[in-house]
């Protein structure tokens, strides 16, 4: 029936323009991996997707590039247990890995999330996931480019409603 779809859309209108709705900064569900055959110089990698849930460990992933991260992931897991959720992807060159389900324990408590590719060419190679739904990330010889959705930020202020 066409009355749930519309239902649904209304609640979430009238709940977003009233300011009912928690303030929530990830809402990644999806990621699709296109992966170049030359990328990372044609060999295997580890990409992370690294969901924080305190404003201090997003306030530090925001501030690392990859080679930071990975040098320090260890640690990060131990010092924020509580605190971080990871996501972990082996990248083949050549490879694409579509449909990636990404489920957050708690999406209204995201503080944010990044992503982190650990290329052995030079390069930030980090990026914040923002509050898209779904992504594509797409890994080329000597960088990595993401391709969003329309954000649920951007949408609610295309619909002039919310803050």
């Amino acid at each position: 029936m066409i009355y749930k779809p519309i239902a649904i859309v209304a609640i979430v209108f009238l709940g977003v323009s009233c300011g009912m709705l928690p303030d929530v900064h990830v809402w990644l569900k999806q990621v699709d991996f296109e992966v170049d055959p030359k990328a990372n110089k044609s060999e295997a990698f580890e990409c992370h997707i690294v969901a924080a849930y305190s404003k201090d460990l997003w306030d530090r992933l925001q501030s690392m590039d990859a080679q930071g991260y990975f040098t320090s992931a260890d640690s990060l897991q131990k010092t924020y247990k509580d605190s971080i959720e990871v996501f972990s992807f082996d990248i083949i060159p050549g490879r694409n890995k579509l449909g990636q389900k990404i489920n957050l324990k708690s999406y209204n408590k995201a503080q944010g999330a990044m992503i982190f590719a650990k290329y052995s060419t030079p390069g930030k190679f980090a990026e914040n996931v923002g509050s898209s739904r779904s992504m594509v990330v797409r890994f080329l010889p000597h960088k990595m480019e993401i391709v969003a959705d329309t954000d649920f930020g951007t949408m609610t202020k295309k619909l002039g409603v919310g803050k």
